[in-house]
């Protein structure tokens, strides 16, 4: 039985874990699955603090899922 190195690699996985910020700056953020081979994510979404909805930016990769 012959190992090859190819056989022992690791696959890429399909998703990252991404950290989004508001835009707004009040220090709220939340963690969203996104695809690996995808842009940087940015959405509209609702801030608790700002009361309203902002957009948040991408981040910070937090880690491969």
């Amino acid at each position: 039985m012959f190992l090859t190195v190819a056989a022992l690699a690791k696959s890429k996985s399909k998703y990252v874990l991404v950290r989004m910020k508001s835009a707004a700056e009040t220090g709220y953020c939340f963690n969203v699955r996104r695809l690996r081979v995808q842009e940087k994510l940015v959405l509209l979404r609702y801030d608790p603090i700002a009361k309203q909805r902002v957009l948040f930016i991408e981040k910070k990769k937090i880690r491969s899922i």
